[in-house]
């Protein structure tokens, strides 16, 4: 059959333009300048009297003009940029830094920023930049985002909203029927379409109090922590593994754990504030539950670089940088709006973010250590002692494995790697005596000793097994989950990078000891300068901003909701609000600094967030306050005088129509064909093989190896806070509809039920109403049956799984 007459809307399908995650000018100054920052400027500086070949990588006119060997730059093509060449080392002339190769996350950021137009808002000639200054911190006082919450009034957020319609000659659509109003709050509140018995139920229902039943009982849910606990994971870049899988960062295998930990406590509605704090210092809060540890998997399994310990300590301290950079950015970005990461390298450019700012934040995440955790309860010093044996032991076999065999290029491994063998042993000695006591600790420790036997000088190599060694050490880097009884958290720890042996790197781990960090000139670890206390931002300090109790993170937590609370409340109200509408009341959500959008309904903005609140930060109720307005029950059928005065729907003259996302979409399609697993919790699962039925959210959110379903349907990089889901309709995700065996396996299913029925037209009008909980009309059930004359059931499945109304919210 012609698949153009099977989906006729394939030949008019938009390809809509992927929006940038934030803002270019924000991803060039967190993922670009500081790498330039760091590994060019030495060299390549207006402010050296001969740069090295002519280049100067620290204007916009230098590193587009390039040196001696040509252009740095091609706009919009990476391939042909030099500058990508030298440092993806693909061109054996020109390979830079000269101390290695960067890593592949990094070369992924030039490649995409070059590919997007290379945006620099450097000046064209050094020096010229000292005009571009931001706001001081007393002026940064006085900003909108960072003033107390300003209640005008008791009004609803239909007065608020309407107040401004009416300003433009405009009011609300007409309210959605019953049963577009129930498909719409199933989708919004636990993530699939209703069935028919559903919608009709909720159609039937014509008690006072039918729709407050509705939401009620959603949000009781289990399905609603799955729903919304997804949307969490969108902020906290939530993910199982790392960019690249060298020895140094393999997966996280009980990531899982946080996942099912932020299901749970979204479903029993633990306040925000106390959400947010457990999540930064779950472990220094007294009287917290073991299980409630889970939820430092936000930190414990936040996204890290490859480190080869043979480079040197600037190197190592550069990617080390880097980590502690990712951890201040999704913290200020995610719970904050504010753009700290901006000051790595100097005074934030626009936003009131002096660069010891930023180094007091590093201070709190220098003094934070990867552990894996027990879930059993064991004393304190036991823990602690074991989180820097897996942390030192991992090292030291690391470096055993990396200097031993002919690959080794340091002078005297030998020595080396004898007296760490040694180390290895003297330390398993000290883990086995918790065998008796703790022989799970143990069990997790014991990878860090077993060595594989090293073949006898002068012996012939074994193909084979060097090829079995290879695929298990493949194995162990990629990310695979476990059910042993422990969990990816931190632990309290000073890091610090050691330079002392000139063939080797050495990371040291004080556990139980804070860091402060120095400023890194220009964002440069090889030009440490002043010293700066761990502390709070000094533009919402209200009192003594510093941390004085270990690394400062339960301190960091604290402050977010006592001195910044105003705008952290700001914060996630707006971030629900676009959630529930498709835009939010801050069109940049991760930015609410002079670079973002300002409000477009200030007052409500205020007033909600104030009421939540007062509502002891509940979720639950800000969920009910936004779906029993007005504003929400309205129509989504554009109307001419709205498109005319307001073609944006920024007033929200109507509810705003959009694409499901690939959790919503997917999991629909599951539930119409009744062949969900509704099986909570548990390691995650490819989401495309063949077996997995389970519910989008449970499946493996990989940093390296994003799925393409995922990545078709515009699912968030995991490398980063996501302010947001920019939903774009593309020819891919309806090559997905058209060819996937995941649909025409749906298809099939869902032909296969309603083989039963007596004849073709109670075939179709069973379709109608699995897939779009209605029942056809006459003229849409004549052209089905006409469609039915050269096509099969199982086809016109597909067809309706297909539609806009499928595809859509209502």
């Amino acid at each position: 059959m012609n698949r153009r007459l099977l989906f006729p809307w394939l030949s008019l399908a938009i390809c809509a333009p992927l929006a940038a995650q934030d803002s270019d000018l924000a991803f060039f100054e967190s993922k670009i300048r500081p790498v330039l920052a760091s590994k060019c400027y030495g060299c390549h500086s207006s402010k050296l009297k001969s740069p090295m070949g002519s280049f100067r990588a620290d204007t916009k006119a230098g590193i587009r003009s390039g040196g001696a060997s040509g252009p740095g730059l091609v706009v919009g093509k990476p391939d042909e940029s030099l500058l990508l060449k030298a440092l993806s080392y693909t061109d054996t002339h020109l390979q830079m830094p000269p101390s290695g190769k960067l890593p592949e996350a990094v070369l992924a950021d030039f490649r995409q920023w070059i590919a997007a137009g290379a945006v620099d808002p450097r000046a064209e000639i050094a020096g010229a930049t000292a005009a571009l200054k931001g706001m001081s911190v007393e002026d940064g006082k006085k900003w909108w985002a960072f003033q107390p919450l300003q209640t005008t009034s008791q009004n609803s957020i239909d007065a608020f909203l309407l107040a401004k319609l009416q300003a433009k000659g405009l009011g609300f659509s007409p309210p959605s029927d019953a049963r577009t109003l129930v498909r719409r709050v199933y989708v919004d509140l636990v993530g699939y379409k209703p069935s028919y018995e559903e919608v009709e139920a909720f159609a039937a229902d014509t008690k006072p109090d039918a729709y407050t039943r509705l939401i009620d009982q959603l949000l009781a849910s289990p399905r609603y922590g799955e729903q919304w606990g997804r949307h969490w994971m969108d902020v906290a870049r939530f993910g199982e593994d790392n960019p690249t899988g060298e020895a140094t960062n393999p997966g996280y295998p009980y990531a899982w754990r946080y996942r099912d930990w932020i299901i749970d406590a979204i479903n029993k509605d633990v306040p925000y504030d106390k959400f947010v704090k457990l999540q930064l210092a779950a472990d220094l809060i007294p009287g917290t539950p073991r299980e409630d540890l889970r939820a430092l998997g936000y930190l414990g399994a936040a996204p890290v670089y490859h480190k080869d310990l043979r480079l040197s300590e600037q190197v190592i301290g550069g990617f080390f940088s880097d980590d502690l950079d990712e951890r201040v950015d999704a913290v200020s970005r995610g719970l904050l709006g504010m753009t700290v990461a901006c000051a790595r390298c100097h005074d934030h450019k626009f936003d009131p973010i002096p660069t010891k700012d930023y180094y007091g934040l590093v201070g709190v995440f220098a003094s934070t250590m990867r552990a894996q955790r027990p879930l059993f309860e064991v004393p304190p010093e036991v823990e602690q002692r074991f989180a820097w044996l897996q942390n030192r032991l991992f090292d030291l076999r690391y470096l055993a494995n990396l200097l031993t065999g002919e690959a080794s290029t340091v002078v005297g491994s030998e020595e080396r790697v004898a007296k760490w063998k040694l180390e290895i042993e003297q330390l398993k000695t000290e883990a086995l005596s918790y065998q008796e006591k703790y022989p799970k600790l143990v069990q997790n420790l014991e990878r860090y000793w077993n060595f594989a036997p090293r073949p006898p000088a002068g012996a012939p190599a074994d193909p084979a097994a060097a090829a079995a060694a290879a695929a298990a050490a493949r194995a162990r880097r990629q990310n695979q989950t476990s059910t042993e009884p422990f969990m990816n958290a931190v632990f309290e720890a000073a890091q610090y990078i050691d330079g002392s042996d000139p063939q080797v790197t050495i990371i040291h781990y004080k556990t139980g000891e804070p860091r402060d960090f120095p400023v890194l000139r220009s964002g440069n670890y090889a030009s440490p300068g002043e010293v700066v206390p761990r502390h709070f931002p000094a533009v919402l300090a209200q009192s003594d901003p510093n941390f004085k109790n270990g690394s400062g993170r339960l301190e960091l937590a604290e402050k977010i909701f006592t001195d910044s609370a105003p705008l952290a409340a700001r914060i996630i109200v707006n971030r629900v609000w676009g959630w529930h509408f498709g835009k939010a009341l801050v069109g940049t959500p991760s930015d609410f600094g002079v670079q973002g959008e300002k409000p477009t309904h200030p007052e409500l903005l205020d007033n909600l967030a104030a009421d939540f609140i007062r509502h002891g930060w509940s979720l639950k109720w800000l969920h009910r306050e936004i779906l029993m307005s007005q504003a929400y029950r309205q129509s989504s059928q554009p109307r001419a005088a709205g498109l005319q005065a307001d073609p944006t729907n920024a007033l929200l003259w109507r509810m705003n129509p959009r694409r499901l996302d690939v959790e919503a979409y997917r999991d629909t399609l599951l539930r119409s064909s009744e062949r969900l697993d509704e099986k909570m919790y548990g390691p995650s699962e490819d989401v495309s093989a063949a077996t997995n039925l389970r519910r989008t959210v449970y499946a493996r959110v990989s940093r390296g190896r994003m799925s393409p379903l995922l990545k078709n349907y515009d699912f968030p990089d995991p490398m980063q806070t996501a302010g947001g889901r920019e939903l774009t309709i593309t020819p891919l995700q309806q090559l997905f509809v058209l060819n996937s065996a995941f649909v025409h396996e749906a298809a099939g299913a869902l032909a296969a039920s309603v083989a039963k029925e007596t004849d073709q037209s109670a075939q179709l009008k069973a379709l109608f109403r699995k897939i779009l909980s209605r029942e056809p009309t006459a003229t849409e059930l004549d052209r089905a049956l006409t469609y039915l004359q050269g096509g099969s059931v199982e086809q016109y499945a597909q067809i309706l799984l297909a539609t806009n109304e499928e595809i859509f919210w209502p």
